[in-house]
């Protein structure tokens, strides 16, 4: 019988994005934490990536949907405990739906004041009569339901982030112009513990693709798992 309490880091992306975002920060990641014989698992959304679907069709909903049934396969296969790497979006699905056997979150430049990332980057109050018929606008060549948009703008985090309880590391970057800075806020103002580690990179951008702040943004990670775990 497998044992139900190995660990997996499950890495969940953002949106619009798949697996392979952000310049495959997850792929690297992978690498980083696998030298400690960590198990991975990374997947694409429906509507996503290599999935079925349209993108669309993706919402908060049939993303919810998606994460609980990778939870029941990694649990089926005896998976106990769980950590998750978030980018973008991603972070407020998995905090939206997490499990008691969550260990710790890693949350890279987080999405989770969904009203003002309705407003900030999909500019849902100013969508052209064209795009509401249409029932979809165009962002970075992905199609968002304006259905999805009106979930965004009534979502509700405070709660859930003073009820979650476990340990969060946050990655950010100041110049942030897709997930603003100010997301950060909303984690000072709500999280119900001190187990909150939150490092901002003054000069980085969206991803934080430049070499020096992976390579810190790796070291932290690896040593926020392991202590964790």
């Amino acid at each position: 019988m497998q044992s139900v309490d190995r660990l997996l880091v499950i890495m969940v992306h953002g949106f619009p994005g798949d697996k392979n975002a952000c310049d495959n920060v997850f792929a690297d990641l992978e690498h980083v934490i696998g030298e400690k014989r960590y198990h991975t698992l990374r997947f694409d959304f429906r509507g996503c990536g290599a999935s079925d679907g349209l993108a669309e069709d993706f919402s908060l909903y049939s993303a919810s949907e998606d994460f609980k049934t990778v939870i029941k396969w990694a649990k089926d296969r005896g998976y106990g405990r769980f950590v998750f790497i978030c980018e973008g979006l991603g972070a407020a699905i998995a905090l939206m739906n997490a499990p008691k056997e969550a260990r710790c979150y890693v949350l890279l430049w987080p999405m989770v004041d969904l009203p003002m990332i309705a407003q900030h980057v999909f500019q849902a109050d100013t969508i052209e009569e064209d795009w509401k018929k249409a029932g979809y606008i165009m962002k970075d060549d992905s199609r968002i339901s304006i259905a999805f948009l009106q979930q965004l703008k009534k979502a509700k985090m405070a709660k859930i982030l003073k009820d979650l309880g476990k340990p969060l590391l946050i990655m950010h970057g100041a110049q942030d112009e897709v997930s603003p800075i100010e997301q950060l806020d909303m984690f000072r103002a709500c999280a119900g513990h001190r187990r909150v580690e939150i490092t901002s990179f003054q000069d980085g951008t969206h991803g934080l693709p430049q070499i020096n702040h992976r390579k810190s943004m790796f070291f932290h990670i690896r040593q926020f798992i392991e202590k964790y775990t």
